[in-house]
């Protein structure tokens, strides 16, 4: 990769970091949140689905418009979007108002991710494509060391709305960065407008190789879409955690994150993207089965588990998600990425409401069945392995 690549990178991990911290800084702030709304778990679930069936519907809408615009230019307009709903979260003060903002960058800041991936695709040549996801996906790493930590002391010392007027106003300055320094993206226009966005549609059933790879993203992100939003909750009543320890769970899985995301795509360009996606399959599922299990323990005991969930369970999304993104031509890349960020939400969302049916809690908050999810993340992981070693990377 060249240095100007390793710039566009970073700037779009950037995007991904924001957008990432805004869809996960209600979770440490449950607690929070429900005491000031009055919101019991079901209507909590409610409004982590909401995000995610919202992103769901704009994943199956965008496929008609995602290819056939500058990239660059897509991605400025949807970013933008994102922000004026991150801007709504921030003013809500009521529950229901808060479902509508949550579904309304929901609709825009799902979308972004598809447009993240094929702006990868697009610009990065097959042999480097698991190191340029490495450092995207680190935005995510680093949305959970800075961004959430961050978004817990600011939400614990004003309110939990401040952190929402924070990701604004980074979110402004990285929007400045898109329009100024990423290229135009159009050479998928020529033959992207000679196909409708409906064949694309229409060839998606009649393409085993890209159905399978659409099975392979619902079945690896569900299991922890089961798992994550009932986490800090989770930690803090029935591990014993205080809500500002809460923050060094993020930290430490972030900071650790961010230093193998890269270095896992590295690996996965060198050693092979199945191989690696297998490895890193294998050991997530021994943190998921304690996490989900375990009740009060030391504190590093703890951190020790949450960091091998946070580096195993997202690593292994670095080579799987650079295999999909082989499995889709330049025209319909962003299409097909739509769709297959649709059907994530879809499946997150589902995990998200399944959890909050398993999930029980007494009067001081406990939870139980929770080692039940522990067992639907672990056989999902184990069954997406089998899915993804019938994908091809050709389209």
């Amino acid at each position: 990769m060249t240095k100007k690549q390793i710039g566009w990178m970073s700037i779009l991990a950037l995007v991904v970091f924001t957008n990432i911290i805004e869809s996960m800084i209600l979770m440490p702030l449950s607690s929070t949140i429900k005491a000031a709304l009055s919101m019991n778990d079901n209507q909590w679930g409610v409004i982590i689905s909401s995000y995610l069936f919202s992103a769901f519907i704009a994943g199956i809408l965008s496929i008609f418009v995602i290819d056939k615009f500058d990239r660059k230019r897509f991605l400025f307009v949807l970013y933008a979007l994102f922000i004026f709903g991150t801007l709504l979260c921030g003013l809500a003060e009521t529950y229901e108002f808060l479902v509508f903002a949550r579904i309304f960058a929901g609709f825009f800041g799902g979308v972004i991710s598809a447009v993240v991936l094929a702006i990868v695709g697009d610009v990065i040549p097959p042999e480097h494509r698991g190191k340029a996801t490495g450092i995207v996906m680190a935005g995510f790493s680093t949305a959970a060391a800075l961004g959430i930590p961050l978004g817990i002391f600011i939400g614990l010392k004003w309110n939990w709305q401040m952190p929402f007027f924070f990701i604004v106003g980074l979110s402004m300055l990285t929007l400045i960065m898109v329009a100024s320094v990423l290229p135009r993206m159009k050479e998928h226009l020529a033959k992207a407008k000679t196909v409708k966005s409906w064949e694309i549609l229409r060839r998606i059933p009649k393409n085993g190789n890209q159905i399978k790879a659409l099975v392979f993203s619902c079945t690896i992100l569900f299991g922890q879409f089961a798992i994550i939003p009932y986490l800090a909750d989770y930690v803090e009543h029935n591990i014993g955690f205080e809500k500002k320890e809460l923050v060094w769970m993020y930290f430490f899985g972030g900071i650790l994150t961010f230093i193998t995301n890269p270095f896992i795509g590295f690996l996965s360009d060198r050693f092979g993207q199945m191989r690696i996606f297998l490895i890193m399959m294998l050991i997530s599922c021994v943190p998921i089965g304690f996490i989900t299990a375990m009740g009060e323990n030391p504190m590093p005991l703890v951190l020790l588990a949450t960091s091998g969930f946070f580096i195993f369970a997202g690593g292994r999304n670095i080579p799987g998600t650079a295999l999909v993104l082989s499995t889709a031509a330049p025209f319909e890349r962003g299409g097909f990425m739509s769709i297959r960020s649709a059907v994530q939400q879809l499946a997150s969302g589902i995990a998200v409401l399944l959890g909050s049916w398993i999930l029980t809690q007494d009067e001081s908050g406990k939870y139980f069945n929770f080692e039940i999810i522990g067992y639907i993340a672990i056989g999902t992981s184990i069954l997406s392995y089998f899915i993804l070693k019938t994908i091809k990377s050709e389209y």
